[in-house]
């Protein structure tokens, strides 16, 4: 059966972005209005969480509930300290500056993985620095307070867009290609060492020169990714897919809206799905049969 969605928030100005479940309401990526909402889907209240935020999109949640974007407009990801401010995590590789982070993910050892889209072809954000040379996924160690030292993670990607860590955090899953740019877009997979470097990627699906492919990934508590995926300009449509770590896809859905961005599991039983969409809305999916995956020790 196709799941019935509902509008929870929005219309925002522009499209919403990232999206994350702090355990008791959702944080939401107002990408154009340069603002981080948080969203109390039962009363329907939307108050502000952070203001100028420098068009951040992907945002993680740390185990320790620390909160991370990944801020497109000034190429760099942040932290959301206690105190109001924004601490940057991360910003040079080998004097070069990130090019436009798009989405964050943070690991068990608070190890700060980031999808960095564009290449020096068609950079975005403030041109203070120069541009990487690649398009890729790297990685940011804490070696110390405050400090972080940034990696080099995929070597062969052209354009990640979204990032994914298994439950084990054994592989990683990253959409990579932009559609607007001619790639093509590709669901990849590379298994990790202990270390977090990578050996050669595995595409798990490729879609067709028209497909969107995939924005936003989520996982189920089986171990199944949750992606937002396509648009209403050809391919298959604008789609919410549950694939297997295989790449099987054993379910489609018709997104909410054109151009379904990011998703995640949210309310207590984590049993409602929801997403992010072109519109600038927020829409949920309840009693699914599926549940989001939840870390060890997390209430």
């Amino acid at each position: 059966m196709a799941w019935s969605f509902e509008r929870v928030a929005g219309p925002f100005k522009g499209r919403s972005g990232g999206i994350a479940w702090d355990g008791r309401s959702l944080l939401i990526s107002a990408v154009a209005e340069e603002r981080v909402v948080r969203v109390h889907p039962e009363t329907g209240k939307v108050e502000d969480f952070r203001r100028w935020t420098g068009r951040v999109n992907g945002i993680a949640i740390a185990r320790d509930g620390s909160v991370y974007g990944a801020q497109e407009g000034g190429r760099r990801v942040v932290r959301f300290m206690n105190d109001g401010s924004t601490a940057p995590v991360t910003e040079y590789l080998d004097g070069r500056r990130h090019n436009q982070p798009t989405d964050v993910a943070v690991d068990s050892r608070g190890r700060v993985w980031i999808a960095d889209a564009y290449n020096s072809q068609a950079p975005y954000g403030p041109p203070t620095a120069p541009f990487l040379e690649h398009a890729s996924v790297l990685r940011s160690d804490p070696v110390g307070p405050g400090l972080h030292r940034l990696t080099r993670v995929t070597h062969d990607t052209f354009g990640p867009r979204a990032l994914l860590l298994s439950a084990d955090e054994k592989r990683l899953y990253v959409a990579d290609g932009d559609i607007e740019r001619g790639d093509v877009c590709q669901l990849l997979a590379y298994e990790l060492t202990a270390e977090g470097s990578v050996g050669p990627s595995k595409s798990l699906l490729t879609f067709t020169a028209v497909d969107r492919g995939i924005e936003g990934m989520c996982l189920d508590a089986d171990g199944n990714i949750i992606a937002c995926a396509g648009w209403n300009k050809g391919g298959a449509g604008a789609m919410v897919y549950v694939i297997t770590p295989q790449g099987t896809i054993i379910e489609s859905h018709p997104a909410p809206a054109d151009l379904p961005m990011r998703c995640a599991f949210g309310d207590s039983d984590l049993g409602s799905l929801y997403v992010t969409a072109g519109d600038g809305c927020v829409y949920r999916a309840r009693d699914i049969g599926r549940r989001g995956w939840k870390r060890r020790g997390e209430t």
